[in-house]
């Protein structure tokens, strides 16, 4: 085998892997199953509505939402809502954040918000960022704000 015919040999690998690749790239993602659907809305808590019994519920109770808001808007909770600005850097612990919350202010416990985090398999799917956190929110709220992706 000679040099010219090892060059056309590697060639034609690379053409073909770009081809290919391109292909790739180019089609449209597959649609999820429904298994992969249930799976999902389980996982985030939501159900799934057919459009015709949606909107059936939603012309069976109009003037039930401007109630709801306006009862709201017109008594105002006695309680504060503190906000805290959480940064989270690439290899922080649970550990430093939830000591972080504790003396701030925003969860009573550090030690329960790890093993919270702990018990739901979370440690592991938290991610680097800037998360706005209320003092209002419980622990499986943090959970879904700092680990979701």
């Amino acid at each position: 085998m000679n040099k010219r015919s090892v060059r056309s040999f590697a060639f034609g690998l690379l053409l073909s892997t770009s081809l290919i690749g391109a292909s790739y790239y180019a089609s449209p993602p597959a649609a999820p199953t429904e298994a992969e659907v249930k799976a999902f809305l389980k996982q985030h808590g939501l159900v799934a509505v057919a459009k015709v019994e949606y909107d059936r519920l939603r012309s069976a109770q109009p003037n039930a939402a401007p109630k709801a808001v306006s009862k709201q808007m017109s008594q105002p909770s006695g309680q504060t809502v503190y906000v805290y600005r959480l940064v989270i850097k690439k290899g922080d612990t649970p550990e430093t954040f939830a000591r972080e919350l504790e003396e701030a202010g925003i969860i009573q416990s550090a030690h329960a918000f790890n093993d919270y985090l702990e018990q739901h398999g979370l440690t592991r799917s938290i991610r680097p960022g800037v998360y706005n956190v209320k003092s209002d929110m419980d622990y499986a709220a943090i959970g879904r704000l700092i680990s979701q992706p």
